[in-house]
């Protein structure tokens, strides 16, 4: 299938109105002249909707400020293709175009690599049946996601049939059970028992109590004497205490007072008491033993006071209170006599009563340590009566300890941390109960049917990816040797290397390295820091595009439906220099012997012409034509006469420069480009068998120089290497900004002038 005639195209970018005229018929090697601006995109952009038949492609550039929709007509070798209201009634499959749009979905798009560079690579690399293969894989997986969003719905369903702790898995695998609802009576039963045991369980028991008592030799500590003591001195104390009326504290006071003595002068007075018989028997009466002996009372008044303090005597009353409330709670559950003290009279008063009598003894016995005190009427009662609550306390502990076993045994028997057993079967018997219902059922089927099916999906996936992995390996290695064959065709300074296949984000992709001075640097992308070597800072846009127009050319190289192919280049030489222009040319002859046609479109008339020359042993089958402003707005598509154009072209631009010379008149910009054309023009015309089309003004230069002072041109070599610099500037490819660069008016004439001169029109 191959393209016969652009019949009419309305509406679409610069294409007003354009309808066949004239002798427009396609052939097999086409080439298209337009001046930049002039359609040769939108060309390219309705041949690849053509190619697909998506639409979007011509309705993004519907003609601005017209109210009609696009309209296309296309003769093709099977008929004719029409596009109206966004469709096309039919397709061309076998093109193949090269051009921004190419280099930019596939290969890299300003100066980085994206991922999805990466994976529309891929596709060119694998070619149509790997593109198949891919194809399948990302069908399936988009077939096992959609699958596992069912799953998650079906999976959500079944669960809000089921109850807590019972997975969708678990559920599903339930049997119907005929005597499900007397398991579930019997199971609820025994749940309350097992709650009722885990209430037992976290209860105390009882608490056994132990009723204080005073020390074995308290009564001894209070009829405690000094022996020893002579009677002299005890006589002589005894009535300083009574003449001084101190009997209530006047021994405690004397013997306190009497370690106040230094240096043997009295603490009142300071008159000296050393010979005074009255301090001699303070000195024998207030001895050492004296004061052992007061200790002796003082630790049994701090022991009474712990043993029968208000804090000692609380604690036995609320274990008698606690012991009471277990008494009440596990007769519930217990058959047992719990202890009790209800006829008994109060422990707590007996024992503060006690410890009141013994802490009254004992203070008699701290003021006057020296005299026995006796045990009194009080005392004694105080005593007996906590020895005979002794006895009943004795019973009630025993008590205690037979309640407490029969706790124990209650416990045992209660199957102490089984609630959580009993519950997670409970909640399994009323779920098979909810399962056996026809609508679980349903659900579950579904659920399983859905796990299935994707099980299924996922096998084939991974056979298919199998099956693309091997079929990638072998055609990964021959497109990497194409690449490389033409890169070196071009001489580029650089390789790839490296070249594999990945699965980011379960997607085919591709990867590759760059390969220069025997390094590999990786692509990156456009995160990749500037001080890292990539794709970005290691090939020159010349490079670039050579490396697009090898990965597009070796595509071609390995496609089975190459002869079959409607081949388009869109001004394939961006940025190249003299020798890789030359060498586009050359494989673009290459490429018309083996496809079904050729159509190249550029905006340079010299490039087309070496086309031109090189297709002249097929000259029956070229075809000339040109994209033409017809009015201010409207393009049309035109016979050229490229011998005609390129023969008139030399004449046509001197008159230009003389004309902006000498009047001003002509656009700056058009006569910069001019400069260097009549240069090369020149050059060929006087040395046609030196230089030939395709070499550039920097090859002439170059040529001039290697020849010498012999070379008629070599006077004027340096003015032409000076106009060559200057119109770099302004040089598609050669300047970052060619279209904005600033052009000073006489600057550009004195070069004007310099040009003049040099071809002798001045």
């Amino acid at each position: 299938m191959s393209l016969r005639k652009f019949i009419t195209i309305k509406n679409v970018g610069r294409f007003s109105n354009c309808n066949a005229s004239g002798d427009v018929i396609l052939k097999r090697y086409n080439l298209l002249f337009a001046e930049n601006g002039r359609g040769k995109t939108t060309l390219c952009d309705i041949l690849r909707s053509l190619q697909g038949g998506d639409g979007s492609f011509i309705m993004g550039r519907r003609t601005l400020g017209s109210p009609a929709a696009p309209e296309i007509g296309i003769l093709t070798s099977t008929g004719t293709a029409l596009f109206a209201n966004g469709t096309w009634s039919a397709t061309l499959p076998s093109l193949a175009i090269f051009d921004s749009t190419f280099i930019s979905q596939n290969v890299y798009s300003g100066d980085a690599v994206g991922l999805d560079h990466r994976r529309n690579l891929y596709r060119v690399i694998i070619g149509k049946d790997g593109v198949d293969l891919a194809r399948a894989v990302d069908e399936l997986d988009a077939g096992i996601r959609t699958k596992a969003a069912e799953i998650r719905d079906r999976r959500a369903y079944v669960q809000s049939m089921t109850l807590t702790g019972i997975s969708v898995e678990e559920f599903s695998a339930l049997q119907a059970d005929p005597e499900i609802d007397g398991k579930i009576e019997a199971k609820q039963r025994e749940l309350e028992s097992v709650r009722q045991a885990a209430q037992l369980n976290a209860r105390t028991g009882f608490n056994p109590i132990s009723i204080p008592g005073l020390s074995a030799n308290f009564e001894a500590i209070l009829g405690s004497t000094l022996e020893g003591l002579t009677a002299d001195a005890t006589e002589r104390v005894l009535a300083q205490i009574a003449a001084h009326g101190m009997q209530t504290r006047g021994e405690a006071w004397l013997a306190e007072g009497f370690g106040y003595i230094r240096d043997n002068h009295c603490p009142f007075c300071e008159q000296p008491v050393a010979g005074s018989e009255l301090v001699a028997a303070y000195n024998a009466y207030f001895s050492a033993a004296y004061r052992q002996l007061k200790q002796r009372v003082a630790d049994a008044r701090s022991q009474v006071g712990n043993v029968f303090g208000e804090r000692a005597i609380a604690q036995i009353e609320r274990s008698i209170q606690s012991n009471d409330s277990a008494t009440e709670f596990w007769t519930r559950y217990c058959d047992l006599a719990g202890p009790s003290l209800t006829n008994a009279p109060s422990v707590g008063e007996l024992l503060r009563s006690l410890g009141q009598e013994a802490q009254r003894l004992l203070m008699r016995k701290a003021e006057a340590p020296l005299e026995p005190v006796a045990s009194d009427q009080a005392f004694q009662s105080a005593l007996s009566a906590v020895s005979v609550v002794r006895q009943t306390i004795d019973a009630y502990n025993q008590a205690v300890g037979a309640a407490n076993a029969a706790v124990a045994a209650k416990k045992r028997a209660s199957g102490l941390g089984s609630q959580s057993a009993v519950e997670k079967e409970l909640r399994r018997l009323q779920a098979t109960k909810v399962r056996q219902q026809p609508e679980a059922e349903a659900a579950c089927q579904a659920h399983a049917k859905a796990v299935r099916e994707k099980a299924t999906l996922e096998g084939e996936k991974e056979t298919a990816r199998q099956k693309l992995d091997e079929y990638t390996k072998q055609v990964i290695g021959r497109y990497e040797r194409t690449i490389n064959d033409l890169l070196e065709d071009f001489q580029a300074g650089f390789r790839i290397t490296g070249t594999k296949h990945t699965y980011p984000g379960g997607v085919p992709s591709s990867s590759f390295q760059i390969l220069i001075n025997d390094t590999a640097v990786d692509v990156g992308d456009s995160s990749t820091p500037t001080q890292v070597p990539s794709f970005r800072n290691t090939l020159s846009a010349g490079d670039r595009s050579t490396l697009a127009l090898a990965f597009f050319l070796a595509q071609l190289t390995h496609d089975p439906e190459k002869a079959s192919r409607v081949v388009v280049f869109d001004d394939p030489f961006n940025s190249q220099d003299a020798f890789r222009k030359d060498h586009t040319v050359e494989k673009i002859r290459k490429c018309g012997e083996g496809c079904a046609q050729i159509i190249v479109l550029s905006h340079d008339q010299s490039f087309l012409k070496r086309v031109w020359e090189r297709l002249t042993p097929q000259s029956a089958e070229r075809k000339c034509l040109q994209l033409a402003r017809i009015g201010i707005r409207d393009t049309a598509i035109l016979e050229w006469d490229i011998e005609k154009a390129t023969q008139q072209r030399f004449k046509a631009d001197l008159k230009a420069l003389g004309d902006f010379y000498n009047t001003g008149q002509g656009d700056p910009r058009e006569i910069v480009g001019k400069l260097r054309t009549v240069l090369e023009a020149y050059a060929r015309n006087l040395y046609p068998g030196q230089f030939s089309e395709a070499e550039m003004l920097a090859s002439i230069i170059a040529k001039i120089r290697q020849e010498g002072p012999t070379h008629n041109l070599f006077s004027e070599v340096e003015n032409m290497e000076t106009i060559n610099v200057y119109t770099r500037r302004y040089h598609h490819g050669e300047s970052p900004n060619p279209a904005t660069e600033v052009i000073n008016d006489t600057e550009l004439q004195g070069f004007v002038k310099k040009t003049l001169t040099i071809t002798g029109f001045s």
